[in-house]
């Protein structure tokens, strides 16, 4: 078995892995300059992610192609599955953890055990899950399912993730007769390296969404685009975790740009902006008010209008855009005043030379104290 050996004064970070041209900015000029989505583009970027010295590699996910505007320009398109693309960048890596996300709604738990127990194993305890009940009516649709009610899907949620658990840890046959699932039997070695099992995330800001994070998950994912709103989630989940004793890390959601001139990064950013698809930018959003409440109290907030340019520039996220030294001064000031365990950094103009840019910001943290390279923590997450 490989216990995790966090350490909770050490910064984490995470790269959020294209899952299409673009995310979260979705400029049409940075999807004419980002890489085709091509093995050996994909493969390099994963190497070079390690290279650089991130933790980890997060692939999102969803099924279903109803999006035809964004899909048109790329925003969040083309997709690989996640848990296949993962096992091809575990493959081509040496130490960097992959996270990739499986859907609890559409699956049996029998296929997430087996085919993370396969990950993990495989990769000697690199692999993660990043746990996805669905938010979607046209997903649903397309598995020939009813679209089940937001707050009893974390409720099924909770009894797969307990299957599956068990289906990883016990060695003799189970026999689990529940409201939702029926399994009988055990699965086939290899099972997961990880102990005590592996690394868990969810992206879930409503009350149920938390409520699952705070039982279940090692990370909470989340869209807070300040220092107060991230505290506002450090907040919730210690008051979730309090009777358990349970440590639930708080990530949020961040987008780099990063120059080594002053002013360079802001010029940028505001020239992918004159791009922005407000159409595909409306399409995304629609799918992501279902289920994320932050980006719904944005909306309600800012009017349809400026809320959509909001979103699509990533508005909803934290903005790491400037000099090495002005990016390390945030997320310095956001390890300090925050318990953010892990940072996902998106890179809208990803490329393995993007990537590079962001070394700088590396010994900065460093010389503060709040990371250290991968390698001196026993590649931990």
């Amino acid at each position: 078995m490989k216990p995790r050996t966090e350490d909770p004064s050490q910064l984490s970070l995470g790269y959020f892995f294209p899952s299409g041209k673009t995310n979260f900015l979705y400029s049409d000029e940075a999807a004419r300059r980002t890489p085709a989505m091509t093995k050996a583009n994909l493969v390099e970027l994963a190497q070079a992610a390690e290279r650089v010295g991130f933790d980890s590699l997060f692939i999102a996910d969803n099924w279903s192609g109803h999006q035809r505007v964004a899909e048109e320009f790329g925003h969040q398109s083309p997709a690989y599955h996640a848990p296949l693309l993962a096992m091809a960048l575990l493959a081509t890596t040496e130490h960097i953890g992959v996270i990739s996300t499986f859907h609890t709604t559409h699956h049996k738990p029998a296929h997430v055990a087996r085919m993370g127990a396969t990950l993990d194993a495989f990769s000697g305890g690199r692999w993660g899950w990043n746990v996805v009940t669905g938010f979607s009516a046209d997903e649903a649709a397309l598995f020939g399912e009813p679209f089940i009610d937001h707050d009893e899907r974390y409720v099924m949620a909770a009894e797969f993730v307990d299957i599956v658990k068990r289906l990883w840890t016990e060695h003799e046959p189970i026999d689990v007769d529940g409201k939702y699932y029926r399994v009988t039997g055990r699965i086939k070695t290899p099972r997961p390296v990880q102990d005590p099992h592996p690394l868990m995330v969810s992206a879930g800001a409503s009350p149920a969404g938390a409520e699952f994070a705070a039982r279940f998950c090692d990370q909470l994912v989340t869209l807070a685009n300040t220092e107060e709103l991230v505290r506002e989630v450090d907040r919730r989940l210690a008051a979730l975790t309090e009777s358990s004793k349970r440590t639930v890390g708080t990530c949020p959601f961040s987008m780099a740009i990063v120059r080594p001139n002053e002013g360079e990064a802001e010029e940028e950013y505001a020239r992918l902006l004159q791009t922005l698809n407000v159409e595909a930018t409306k399409e995304i959003a629609a799918d992501v008010l279902g289920s994320i409440e932050s980006s719904r109290s944005m909306y309600e907030k800012m009017g349809e209008g400026e809320a959509t340019r909001a979103f699509g520039g990533a508005g909803s996220v934290l903005q790491l855009i400037g000099t090495p030294e002005q990016v390390a001064e945030k997320i310095i000031s956001l390890k300090r005043t925050t318990a953010t365990s892990n940072v996902l950094i998106n890179f809208p103009l990803w490329s393995p030379q993007e990537l590079e840019s962001f070394s700088p910001v590396l010994p900065y943290l460093r010389e503060a104290g709040v990371w250290s390279p991968p390698q001196e923590r026993n590649w931990s997450w």
